[in-house]
This record gives structure tokens, sequence and C-alpha cells, in this order.
């Protein structure tokens, strides 16, 4: 075990290590139902989300890679025009630039662990429909008015 010094890169007062359930949860953009706590990182950022079953984005697109990992549920994501079932355990890449989308099934919440680029643009996405309003349900899951 190493002990830092004046060589080490390491700024004084760092933090190394997280527990999620101890950060502030916020929610990421009006346009989606996604909320979650997020380390960033000097070139990523770490989030651990949950997306509401029934509900998620609306079509997006990013200037920077994503991954989401999914611990609870199963997502319906379409990347690229491909639309699949991601269940516990599965990975969705979304490259740089591409429209995608991605809800929770109905059955349950889902939880997911995201890594993403850091951009000055945070974490945020660019809607495809510059009129979209809010985040996407799937049909029943609307909320009520």
């Amino acid at each position: 075990m190493s002990t830092r010094t004046e060589q080490s890169p390491a700024a004084p007062g760092r933090r190394y290590f997280y527990r999620f359930e101890e950060l502030p949860a916020h929610t990421f953009t009006r346009t989606t139902t996604s909320r979650g706590t997020v380390v960033k990182g000097d070139k990523i950022y770490v989030g651990l989300v949950n997306k509401p079953r029934g509900s998620g984005s609306q079509p997006h697109r990013h200037p920077f890679e994503q991954f989401n990992y999914v611990l609870k549920g199963t997502l319906k994501a379409c990347v690229d025009g491909e639309e699949q079932l991601v269940p516990r355990g599965g990975l969705v890449h979304i490259p740089a630039d591409t429209l995608h989308t991605i809800v929770a099934t109905p059955e349950e919440d889902v939880v997911f662990l995201m890594v993403k680029e850091v951009t000055p643009m945070g974490t945020a996405g660019i809607p495809e429909d510059p009129n979209a309003k809010g985040p996407r349900y799937e049909p029943g899951f609307e909320p009520a008015k």
C-alpha cells in the first residue's frame, strides 16, 4: 500500500469511495423519468439510475457514448432503430450521436448502472422532437392530470 507523496497526481481532499444511497438523487432532464445519483470522475460519470415501470425517455441523442447495465427489471431499448428487451444482467451500448429511447417495461421499476463520458452538457441529451414536453410513457402509465 502506498501513501500520498508530493509526486502523487491526486489532489488533496479528493474523494475515492462512494455509496450511492448517501448521495443526493436528482431527475436527469425534463424528457425522462430517470432519477438517480451520479458520481463525476475526471472523464466519466457513473450513476445508479431508477426508471419507474412503464416510463422512460423521449427519443434523444447526445454527443457522448453511454453504457447502461441493468441491475433490476427489464428495459425496452431502441438504439439506432434496433429495439430489444434488456433484462437484468444485460448491457445497452449507446454510441455518441445515436438516436435512442429507453423505457422500463410495465412489470416493474428498473435500476441500472449508467456510465457516460463527462461533457460540458452534463448527463443531458437532446430530444429528437424539440416540442417534447415531458418523459415518454407506455400506454396506461401516463401521470394523472
